[in-house]
């Protein structure tokens, strides 16, 4: 089993937190194909191992989404709403976690932030944490590789 290198332990990080193979390519700077690197066991292992950690840490991931829906910054998603057509290549480059929901009829665009009161309440409230992160990444790895072969990679 090979060791995973620098950009390959990124790609894994970032796929696991976000589960978007193009945000993780992005992020990680990798220059090999995402799909190959998904049918590698020693990728799956690091990308299964980081669930197990989050199982353990469910409470901490949840409390930091929570923070950063409390504390996000707005600007990409204003920047959104003031594009007359937006290119989708830049839309996959900005964050747009605070949005909940975006409709477009005509000239008009509205977009929906999700309530920074109900993420402060939820997170002063507390809540159950779940171990449901393993079998979740299970899920996009094995969709990733269907995926992946589905396109000849």
């Amino acid at each position: 089993m090979s060791q995973l290198s620098k950009k390959e332990k990124a790609f894994c990080e970032r796929y696991f937190e976000r589960g978007d193979i193009e945000e993780a390519v992005r992020f990680s700077g990798i220059s090999k194909n995402p799909y190959e690197l998904l049918r590698r066991a020693d990728v799956t292992n690091e990308i299964k191992r980081l669930g197990e950690s989050v199982d353990k840490n469910i409470e901490a991931i949840a409390k930091n989404a929570l923070v950063r829906l409390m504390t996000g910054n707005i600007s990409d998603a204003v920047g959104l709403l003031y594009s007359d057509k937006p290119d989708i290549d830049k839309l996959k480059e900005l964050d747009l976690f605070m949005i909940s929901e975006i409709k477009r009829k005509g000239d008009v665009t509205e977009i929906k932030f999700f309530d920074r009161f109900k993420a402060i309440k939820s997170l002063l409230e507390g809540f159950n944490s779940g171990n449901e992160a393993v079998p979740f990444y299970d899920a996009l790895i094995e969709g990733a590789r269907k995926l992946g072969n589905e396109y000849g990679d």
